[in-house]
């Protein structure tokens, strides 16, 4: 058993699970789907190919600073009607989070957290955070970041920032049920997992 930890920093940042037409939502911590997406990236998998063995990864996320929500407001042109005519504007809501710093973990084999690892510090296509515009302002790869540790000691003991902390951890059950575990990208089918919130240290002296 392995953890290996990640840094998600960047002035903005989008997490949507559930987005839907004009309104694109944003969480507050990164999804599941858009870190498997993002080790996709690195590693060169298209779209595709299965990714069950990174799924099968156990996922935390340490909240080192929460950020802020923003929302852009979008116009869009679109196109031609079925009937002939032309399109009209469409109006969107984009919102996504400002200036938020987090320590991302992924616990299950070694081997392939090593592999992972490997291709973070070489990334085979450009990682970013959600929107191809939102880009890392802090390399993602942490020297020394595979650990030989469970994620729950992994996230609390790397140089935690002073004050409580939130983490939000993958659990066997749990009331807060996440739809963001990709199961196919091309047809967007996704399946749920449980996650638990937590605060560490309890007490701040």
């Amino acid at each position: 058993m392995a953890t290996l930890l990640m840094r998600f920093r960047a002035p903005m940042m989008s997490w949507g699970d559930h987005s839907r037409f004009t309104i694109r939502d944003s969480r507050r911590e990164p999804t599941k789907s858009a870190v498997i997406g993002l080790l996709c990236a690195a590693l060169g998998r298209p779209r595709w190919e299965p990714v069950n063995d990174l799924t099968a990864l156990k996922m935390g996320v340490r909240i080192d600073k929460p950020g802020a929500i923003q929302c852009d407001y979008h116009t869009v042109m679109d196109g031609i009607k079925s009937g002939g005519g032309k399109g009209g504007t469409v109006i969107s809501h984009r919102y996504y989070i400002a200036d938020a710093n987090y320590l991302v973990g992924l616990e299950g084999d070694r081997a392939k957290l090593a592999d992972v690892d490997a291709a973070l510090q070489a990334p085979c296509w450009q990682l970013y955070f959600g929107r191809k515009s939102f880009v890392p302002s802090w390399p993602i790869h942490i020297p020394e970041g595979l650990v030989a540790t469970d994620l729950e000691t992994a996230l609390k003991g790397h140089d935690p920032p002073p004050g409580k902390l939130e983490y939000i951890l993958e659990v066997p059950n749990s009331p807060d049920v996440r739809q963001d575990v990709p199961l196919d990208w091309q047809r967007r089918l996704f399946a749920s997992r449980c996650v638990d919130t937590q605060f560490f240290p309890l007490e701040v002296t």
